[in-house]
């Protein structure tokens, strides 16, 4: 930490009163730097009692950093002094602050980038960096992406360490639009675990994290899984919906992962005659219903809401599923699971046929 510029900086902010002069002195008594700039390299005694001076020792996290030397009217003296003095002990204070976040979130972003690194060369070099910021290894933890498309102001995420205040949760600017952050959860909660990351979440937004997407991966304890769980919330930004500033939880679309990561040969296997069938319907309108059949619990009226369609509309073509597939889709569990991995396979091939040449 430069305290000469520190004390140079705070000059400027207190020479709007001309009245009093004040100086940084070493441990001697010499002035080093001063709002009366002729006075550098002066000597002032430090045990001076005169009515119109005050010095004070500057002791900030139990380290010494000289004197601040105040000379001005005796009226106000004492309450000018005490100003300035508890002020240039906060800006300090604030320094030191910037200085270990700086630190701490420099081997958080260096063990982030080995936990996801799948070619790690050694776990001895984790273990180095782990101990440094005594993290605790045997703690659950869940990984939480944030993307924020205007990107994210670099201050404002080194002042986050202090806002999350704990040791065991960290994170990593990956990019400028990328912010990933895995928090650790507690081994013994009175709350669900979603509802505990959805108040973690919205105490960000409410810090200033606002207007991003958030991306919920799934939780881990092994720290060679912390790079899987981080693939969860790229998957969600590929294949969910995502709406700004409402978390949205791997958890809660583990159906859809697993359907749309089967390999192509088994799931045609399985939808091969569902699929010859689709030649009669319009495919991507199917893909959509069951979308959001599925994302309201297979409710007819919220489902013909968000689609914006009349109830019968949608109960028609529900209808005309169920008789073409010969699948009982709304009472029978196996029949919603059937239309949801064929919507999901159709998708999937669907993708496959835009990327091919």
């Amino acid at each position: 930490m430069k305290l000469g510029k520190i004390f140079k900086e705070f000059i400027h902010v207190v020479q709007e009163n001309p009245d009093y002069i004040i100086g940084l002195l070493n441990e001697n008594g010499r002035i080093i730097s001063c709002s009366l700039e002729e006075k550098i390299n002066e000597t002032v005694s430090i045990e001076s009692k005169d009515s119109d001076h005050r010095i004070y020792k500057i002791v900030v996290s139990n380290h010494r950093y000289g004197y601040l030397w105040i000379s001005g009217p005796n009226q106000a003296i004492d309450v000018v002094g005490k100003l300035l003095f508890d002020s240039l002990k906060t800006r300090i204070q604030y320094e030191l602050n910037q200085k270990s976040a700086k630190g701490i979130l420099s081997i958080d972003d260096k063990l982030i980038k080995e936990l996801l690194n799948e070619e790690r060369s050694s776990y001895r070099y984790i273990e180095e960096l782990m101990a440094k910021i005594n993290f605790d290894s045997s703690l659950p933890r869940i990984p939480i992406y944030i993307v924020n498309e205007e990107k994210f102001d670099k201050e404002e995420i080194m002042g986050l360490k202090c806002k999350i205040n704990d040791k065991n949760t960290i994170y990593s600017l990956l990019n400028p639009s990328n912010l990933l952050i895995y928090k650790s959860l507690p081994k013994k909660n009175e709350v669900s675990t979603t509802e505990y990351l959805d108040d973690f979440i919205q105490e960000m937004i409410e810090w200033g994290l606002t207007d991003c997407y958030y991306a919920v991966g799934s939780i881990q304890v092994d720290i060679d899984l912390y790079s899987f769980s981080y693939l969860n919330c790229l998957w969600l930004r590929e294949n969910v919906s995502l709406t700004k500033d409402e978390p949205v939880y791997f958890e809660d679309h583990l159906f859809s992962y697993f359907t749309t990561n089967a390999s192509r040969k088994l799931t045609a296997n399985v939808f091969d005659y569902y699929k010859r069938k689709t030649d009669q319907l319009d495919v991507d309108e199917l893909i959509q219903v069951v979308a959001q059949l599925y994302a309201n619990d297979f409710s007819v009226k919220k489902t013909s809401e968000r689609l914006f369609l009349h109830k019968n509309t949608l109960l028609y073509k529900i209808k005309r599923y169920e008789e073409l597939f010969n699948l009982d889709i709304r009472g029978s569990f196996q029949g919603k699971m059937m239309i949801y991995g064929l919507a999901n396979f159709l998708k999937s091939q669907s993708r496959k046929q835009v990327g091919e040449k």
